[in-house]
């Protein structure tokens, strides 16, 4: 292994190291539990929504919910949901356990969304908070409720750079995201790694087994 792929091997594994001591943590842990508790909540509280997700019976792609819901039918209700909130969607990718297979009922629904009007991030505290909670809404499941957790969110731009960058959000949705919505994009996606992959030589590199675990 050359210079340039052990630079390329060592900056993904710091990544890869941030952002697994952070899922280990106390705090996240309790967020988590809490999170999952909410959720059963507003989903009783407000279950008379018109929206209704499939019964899981054991033949989709994304597994079950706690509630016994088909999360592949209702990841496809979520983006339905986007659209009627005037996002002007290119793609959207499930990653995680989802779709790496490794799911519980209990597990969250981990997306990444590709749209060109996202609310932009505000330039001081109290902007900042304004921008991010209105982010929020728009890219929250409700009224589904079914733990869908947006990561990794941006413009075709952003993500493009973010994934010359070797961030490690854009190379999973490479390597083991599932597709649920496209307009084409992602074509221009694979075309970019692919320049990326003879760049660096990333076929040398074993990324993916790293990233398996992410």
């Amino acid at each position: 292994m050359d210079k340039i792929q052990e630079e390329v091997l060592l900056r993904v594994e710091k990544q890869i190291e941030r952002k697994m001591t952070m899922k280990k943590g106390y705090r996240k842990k309790f967020k988590v539990i809490l999170e999952r508790m909410l959720r059963k909540v507003l989903f009783k509280i407000f279950s008379y929504s018109d929206i209704e997700i499939e019964r899981y019976h054991g033949n989709s792609s994304f597994g079950c919910d706690e509630l016994g819901r088909d999360v592949e039918d209702g990841v496809r209700q979520y983006v339905e949901l986007l659209k009627g909130r005037k996002l002007q969607l290119h793609t959207v990718i499930v990653l995680g356990s989802r779709a790496k297979g490794g799911w519980t009922p209990q597990s969250d629904v981990d997306v990444t969304i590709i749209a060109s009007n996202l609310p932009k991030e505000g330039r001081n505290f109290l902007t900042k908070r304004l921008f991010d909670l209105r982010r929020r809404i728009i890219l929250s499941d409700r009224p589904l409720y079914l733990g869908v957790e947006p990561s990794g969110c941006c413009s075709k731009e952003e993500f493009l750079k973010r994934l010359e960058g070797l961030d490690i959000t854009a190379l999973d949705a490479v390597f083991y995201g599932r597709i649920i919505y496209d307009d084409g994009f992602w074509l221009k996606v694979k075309e970019r790694y692919r320049e990326m992959k003879k760049k660096y030589g990333l076929n040398k590199i074993p990324l993916r087994k790293k990233l398996k675990a992410v």
